[in-house]
């Protein structure tokens, strides 16, 4: 909460500053957004699922399935903390995966502000339109976008998953985001999965993953499809993996 809290101070910030400036000042920023704000939400081509054999995890009142039974539990580490809820996964692969829960009263923004926000372009921005004034909403989420995605990856290392491909996830109960196109194998890709109950987070480290193709697109398929609400109020001692 407080990272948002600051991004949103400093896009209160830059916006007052642009207006001030006027429309030019605004053209300007959107001609020089960085290049992952020109990135929308398209749709999965592959929406197959891994039948590999795996492991069932079940965490904090949610159980979902991963395609790898390489599972070394001496690694796994949980953590309850007020309004978050994580979980740390390493294989023996190589390949680390990093689950955060945060319950619906701590969700902001929600998924319906997130794709508006999304689907905003540097394009969409018209000198024109800000004469007029009603440019100046695009200008506003185009601003949220940037802030919002710096965030994913490591911010400032030119690593960034989004601008590989962002892409619209669903499955019973829930809807999302998925930063990153497995097909480029970048270090880093994230999940970000909205329900009633909250959001739920997943981030795959595959900077020392051995297998060369990374994590695919139907093994993240068979995490999402999979993931589900079980029983609520388990704590991290409660965690469970069993073999499928």
């Amino acid at each position: 909460m407080k990272l948002l809290r600051r991004i949103g101070i400093t896009v209160l910030v830059i916006y007052a500053a642009l207006c001030w400036i006027g429309p030019a000042g605004v053209v300007y920023f959107a001609q020089t957004a960085p290049a992952v704000t020109r990135v929308v939400p398209t749709e999965l081509k592959d929406v197959s699922t891994s039948r590999a054999s795996g492991r069932k995890l079940s965490y904090f009142g949610y159980e979902f399935e991963v395609p790898w039974s390489d599972l070394d539990e001496s690694q796994t580490q949980a953590s309850e903390e007020p309004n978050l809820d994580t979980a740390w996964f390493c294989f023996r692969s190589g390949l680390k995966l990093f689950v955060v829960i945060t319950p619906r009263k701590a969700v902001a923004p929600d998924y319906a502000l997130l794709k508006s926000v999304y689907e905003v372009t540097p394009d969409q921005i018209r000198y024109w339109s800000l004469i007029e004034g009603w440019g100046y909403r695009d200008a506003r989420l185009l601003l949220f976008k940037s802030a919002m995605l710096h965030d994913i990856g490591h911010p400032g290392r030119g690593s960034n998953p989004a601008e590989t491909g962002i892409f619209n996830l669903r499955s019973a109960g829930y809807r999302g985001f998925q930063y990153g196109d497995p097909r480029s194998r970048p270090n880093e890709l994230e999940l970000r999965l909205y329900s009633d109950d909250g959001r739920v987070e997943f981030k795959f480290l595959q900077g020392g993953y051995e297998e060369s193709t990374g994590v695919t697109q139907v093994e993240i398929n068979r995490i999402v499809k999979t993931l589900h609400k079980t029983t609520a109020g388990e704590s991290p001692k409660s965690l469970a993996t069993t073999s499928n």
